[in-house]
Order: structure tokens, then C-alpha cells, then sequence
């Protein structure tokens, strides 16, 4: 996977792969805590090699090769970070999302800037706006208030081997989604297992809702967690592209 770099916005350098080749450009986003070259990412990259379509994908700051610390981490940062990087490969082509949990939330975030030209979403089980479901629901009053006062919430099993600040929560109110309508109205197809501990796959219905597109379909895969190893990634992107190319 090769790599190229670009100072963000913060300065930090960035990490990403972009091969260009003929129209449509796949974006893929990883999750949090993951990077560019997990599972998902190079299957996705191999798939575009092999389909001859261009592919980009960035490691947002504070994951896989990009500078930075999780403790850092922000969705407005990871937001702009994919921003940046598209600002400077200068891509015209028709863009297709593909989101893996957290990258669920900001490909709809991109579409809202990019509307006509991202022509599809596919993402597997989209943690659209998790941070309010965690501090809402997984938190307890005494973690809260502990977060209030700048403590640090893991990394531990029982956070997944997250991190969590106060400022995490807080600045990610600007950029939540499900308490508005999602502005884009292109094909989007949302896949989550019905096994899923760390985002229930009642979110995904969520986004179904709050979506302005009435070409939506939520696929549930019975038995599945939050990986959707067995899901058939590449094969559901192509059917997407190919439908919407007729």
C-alpha cells in the first residue's frame, strides 16, 4: 500500500494512498482506532486495482501512520484531514463513500460538502453521531463528571481499547447528524450485524430516517458483530456502481 503524505490543517503530517486511474474514485474511511491498512482497506484497494477504478483512503490524525495521539482525537479533525487531502489530489472524478464505523459518520459528513459528486454510500455498521450514544447511555454519572473535571476514560476492555476526553464529546456537536435531516439524496446502502455490541444496528434504521434520500436500503446480516468479516464488501460496491451507471 503505498503511501504519501501532506501537512494538515494543524500542521500534523497525514498519511494517506491515492492511485488514480479511470472514473469512479472509491474513498474508503476507516474506523476508529484503525487506519488505512486494515482488513477493509487493502480489499478494497486490491478490488479497485483490479476494476481499474482510482482509490483514496487517509489515516486521520492520531491513526495508522499519521501524526498525532488518540487521545486527540476529534470528528472534526478527521473531517478535515480527508478535506485536505482531497483539496490537494484535485479529484473532479464521481466519488463512491465507503464507511466502516466511525468512517460511516464522516462519509455522510463529506457527502453534505460534495452532493453531486458523490454518487453512492455504502458503509458497514455507521457509527453516526456514537459519541452522544455513549455519554447518553454507557456512561455513568460519576464517569461523566469525572470527564467534566479533565479526567481520561481508558484505554481499557470495557472502552475497547478507546480513549475518551470531555472535549471529544463536546466538540462533536456541530457535526452530529441524526438530530436533522442528512443532506444528500444519492443511493445509500447501510450494512450492520444483528450482533453488533459497540453500535446497535438500530442506528443504522436511525440514518435511514434521517436521511433526504429516498433510495435507501438497510441490510441486517444475521449473526454478525461490529467487523462484518463475512459481509461481501467488494462485490455490493460494484453492483452499486454498475446500477447507478445504467
Amino acid at each position: 500500500m503505498d503511501t504519501k503524505k501532506i501537512k494538515n490543517n494543524i500542521g500534523k503530517i497525514i498519511a494517506y494512498t491515492y492511485h488514480q486511474k479511470e472514473s469512479p474514485c472509491v474513498i474508503y474511511l476507516h474506523g476508529l482506532q484503525s487506519s488505512r491498512q486494515s482488513e477493509k482497506g487493502k480489499r478494497l484497494e486490491l478490488f479497485c486495482e483490479q476494476n481499474g477504478y482510482s482509490f483514496l483512503s487517509v489515516d486521520y490524525t492520531g491513526h495508522g501512520n499519521s501524526e498525532g495521539e488518540i487521545i486527540d482525537f476529534r470528528i472534526k479533525q478527521c473531517l478535515d484531514d480527508v478535506l485536505c487531502v482531497l483539496k490537494e489530489e484535485k479529484i473532479k472524478q464521481p466519488l463512491y463513500l465507503i464507511g466502516s464505523s466511525l468512517g460511516g459518520w464522516i462519509a455522510f459528513l463529506l457527502a453534505e460538502h460534495f452532493k453531486t459528486q458523490v454518487k453512492g454510500i455504502l458503509t458497514c455498521a455507521a457509527g453516526v453521531d456514537f459519541l452522544p450514544m455513549i455519554w447518553n447511555h454507557l456512561l455513568t454519572d460519576e464517569l461523566r463528571e469525572m470527564l467534566k473535571n479533565g479526567g481520561t476514560l481508558g484505554p481499557s476492555e470495557e472502552t475497547y481499547g478507546h480513549c475518551f476526553t470531555y472535549p471529544m464529546f463536546t466538540e462533536a456537536e456541530p457535526y452530529l447528524l441524526l438530530n436533522r435531516k442528512i443532506q444528500y439524496d444519492g443511493p445509500v446502502i447501510l450494512v450492520h450485524g444483528d450482533k453488533d455490541t459497540i453500535v446497535p444496528y438500530q442506528n443504522s434504521f436511525k440514518i435511514k430516517e434521517a436521511l433526504e434520500s429516498n433510495k435507501v436500503c438497510v441490510q441486517i446480516i444475521k449473526g454478525e458483530g461490529h467487523i462484518l468479516s463475512s459481509f461481501p464488501l467488494e462485490k455490493t460496491l460494484k453492483l452499486m456502481i454498475e446500477w447507478e451507471s445504467i
